[in-house]
């Protein structure tokens, strides 16, 4: 090798080092210490070993948690339904651990890592979900509007079922929300169009995006405390002010006000709420309601007066007789209840799943959509 040609490959070799140690600089500037990710993790809702998503079967017997409940409510169910235990991925094969709260191993194993689909319980799997898999695995709920199908194959549209219960999707299903049809977990009625996952703008599009995976808050505008919304939504500076994000200037509700789709959404529900009730008065003679710190949730309203006071929202007073199109309006008014934030996870999706089971419903309750509006 002459020395004109040394000379070039030591500036090359020199160059790569410079720019090695200029990337290896940057992350680790980048890089968030792990005693803030600890600290972090210790606050949040998948470290609380004292709540009721990690203790509700402390008192069984056996002391354990049933496989269909622990791939979400403990770690050694999740590392069980991802395989990272050695057993076939997909499923869970023994009971969880109770007092075993979500932590660093749930999420960061090899297989949790490798994973990239969903599958939810209406059949469908969505793919190409990345790291946003092992948030969405947890958060797509527990059954879907063909759940309802299947329940109700066979019987009349209006005929009470005895000893019926109320169907619902589980709890926090943000990840079913956000997906709309393309996950299909919503009771969808036949003949109807429904949006698919809720296209946001580029960078605030996944769990990950706009969840911090470890403390589970919004994330923050990068090297900066500012919220993530509020470049785009200058009234937005926290998580109280995310009720004020207006949709679009439509009316959807037929209160005669555009509000924020939050309220456009409570309206719609008010609306389905009424409709429900009025139904079972029409078609079972009972009044219907729901209080959602009472289960069953679903109750007689004994007086009709449209409200579950105390002594009515109490198990012996469960509502038992829904018929098969009460049954798919309420799973819907479940769907919407039971995902605090469905509004931002996808508005026009249950906005359109609370219209529909208005309108189903209305040739019998009399409660009609005229005045609202489908997105």
């Amino acid at each position: 090798m002459n020395q004109r040609n040394f000379v070039i490959v030591l500036v090359l070799i020199a160059a790569l080092l410079a720019g090695w140690m200029f990337y290896t600089s940057q992350q680790a500037v980048q890089a968030e210490p792990i005693s803030e990710i600890t600290t972090k993790y210790w606050n949040s809702g998948h470290a609380d070993a004292e709540s009721e998503a990690f203790t509700h079967w402390n008192e069984d017997e056996p002391a354990e948690i049933p496989p269909v409940c622990a791939r979400c409510h403990s770690t050694s169910g999740f590392i069980d339904f991802v395989g990272a235990d050695g057993s076939e991925a997909g499923k869970v094969d023994m009971p969880g651990e109770i007092n075993d709260p979500i932590n660093c191993t749930a999420c960061h194993n090899d297989a949790a890592h490798a994973l990239d689909a969903v599958s939810f319980p209406s059949g469908t799997e969505v793919t190409g979900t990345g790291v946003n898999s092992v948030c969405m695995s947890c958060h797509g709920a527990m059954s879907a509007g063909t759940d309802v199908d299947k329940a109700t194959e066979g019987k009349e549209a209006d005929t009470p079922m005895a000893d019926s219960s109320l169907m619902g999707p589980h709890y926090f299903h943000a990840a079913a929300v956000h997906q709309g049809a393309d996950a299909g977990v919503g009771y969808q009625y036949e003949g109807k169009t429904y949006v698919g996952a809720f296209e946001h703008a580029e960078t605030v599009n996944s769990c990950t995006e706009c969840h911090d995976p470890h403390s589970l808050h919004t994330q923050s505008v990068p090297n900066s405390d500012a919220n993530l919304c509020s470049p785009c939504h200058s009234n937005v500076s926290g998580f109280a002010d995310y009720r004020k994000v207006t949709m679009s200037k439509v009316d959807y509700d037929g209160d005669g006000a555009v509000e924020p789709v939050f309220d456009e959404i409570e309206g719609l529900k008010a609306v389905l709420y009424d409709a429900l009730n009025k139904y079972s008065q029409a078609v079972t003679d009972t009044g219907f309601g729901f209080k959602f710190d009472s289960y069953p949730y679903a109750f007689i309203d004994t007086n009709k007066d449209g409200a579950i006071d105390e002594s009515e929202g109490i198990f012996p007073n469960k509502y038992a007789t829904f018929t098969p199109r009460m049954q798919k309006a309420a799973f819907n008014y479940m769907f919407v209840q039971k995902e605090p934030a469905a509004y931002l996870h996808n508005a026009k999706y249950v906005l359109q799943l609370l219209f529909d089971s208005i309108e189903d419903l209305s040739a019998v309750s009399g409660v009609t959509t005229q005045g609202l509006t489908r997105p």
